[in-house]
Formats: C-alpha cells, sequence, structure tokens
C-alpha cells in the first residue's frame, strides 16, 4: 500500500510540474499577445487620424469665394 501511495505522489508531482510550465508558458504568450494587440490598436489609431486628417486637408476652405463670378462680354 506505502508503494502505491508513493508512486502517486510521484505522478502528481510531475503533472504539477507540467501544468505549472504550462502556466507559465500560457502568461508569457498572454503578455507578448497583448503587447502586439497594443502595437496595433496605435496603428489603426494612428492611420484613422491620418486618414481624417487628410479627409480635412482635401475639404475646400469656407473662406475660398465660392460664388461663381459673372461673364464679361467680349466686344469685337
Amino acid at each position: 500500500m506505502n508503494n502505491i501511495t508513493e508512486k502517486q505522489i510521484l505522478e502528481w508531482k510531475e503533472q504539477l510540474k507540467n501544468h505549472k510550465e504550462r502556466l507559465q508558458q500560457a502568461q508569457t504568450v498572454a503578455v507578448q499577445e497583448s503587447k502586439l494587440i497594443s502595437l496595433i490598436e496605435g496603428g489603426i489609431q494612428f492611420g484613422e487620424t491620418l486618414q481624417k486628417k487628410n479627409e480635412l486637408a482635401n475639404q475646400p476652405s469656407d473662406t475660398k469665394d465660392t460664388k461663381p463670378q459673372p461673364k464679361t462680354a467680349q466686344s469685337n
């Protein structure tokens, strides 16, 4: 009976070690992915801001005279 208990304890210790290693790997991956997600979100935000800025720059300005000029009669 004692031999069976010792064997089970060793098995559990090995499982515990394996699961702790997997947890550590998963936490490392989670940190890396969080950083990548933040970088991508920042890139998207930058691109959208740049796009809006370009759209505003391409719009006609309110200070320009938008009234059509009357045509002058040419004399021959």
